[in-house]
């Protein structure tokens, strides 16, 4: 029995919902970096190995990992592309105006969406270094794994590339949420009425 169904009835706004609603609505407002970081592991191990082994059974196992890592890899850039594309079509109307103020680096004129950017860009902060220690560390892993154990300098040249790529992203961000925090902490903001 689902224990949101009462609230899902009567209306509730989305973030009633529970975990689920939480779930729903990080992945609407994460960044690309964020999402790679969710997602480059699970679809590494479930589906890139696995169509891995499907199609080339002499690699070893050493070899089969940092392949199937390297198809997935795609992940982070794509969804990057996609958030791009789609724009502000996504289903969180609330983030609109959140996601508007990062990247243009503005304070928003709503009075609502002012008081609620605190924590927005408190929670990308924290995100934002979360998915960069996660994704470096996958990517020392990986590196490692490529000289140690498959003696491969191609591998870890990539790898080392994705993390390269990966602080650089993690860096705008964080540059970006710590300037719109100073601006919004300023007495006279510019932009603000």
């Amino acid at each position: 029995m689902d224990v949101d169904n009462e609230e899902r009835r009567a209306g509730a706004p989305p973030v009633a919902f529970g975990r689920r609603g939480i779930w729903e609505r990080f992945v609407e407002r994460a960044t690309g970096l964020q999402l790679m970081a969710v997602y480059w592991v699970p679809m590494t191990l479930l589906i890139g190995l696995p169509v891995r082994w499907l199609f080339d059974r002499q690699d070893s196992l050493v070899e089969a990992v940092l392949g199937a890592a390297l198809n997935t890899v795609w992940i982070g850039p794509s969804i990057s592309l996609v958030q791009r594309v789609v724009g502000e079509a996504r289903q969180d109307p609330e983030g609109i105006a959140l996601r508007q103020a990062l990247r243009t680096g503005t304070v928003p004129e709503d009075a609502a969406v002012r008081a609620e950017l605190p924590n927005y860009l408190a929670g990308q902060r924290r995100a934002t270094w979360a998915a960069l220690l996660f994704v470096l560390g996958v990517c020392l892993g990986l590196l490692l794994l490529a000289l140690l154990g498959a003696d491969n300098e191609g591998f870890a040249v990539v790898f080392g590339l994705v993390a390269a790529v990966s602080g650089t992203v993690a860096a705008i961000t964080l540059t970006r949420t710590r300037r719109l925090a100073a601006l919004l902490a300023a007495p006279n903001a510019p932009g603000t009425p």
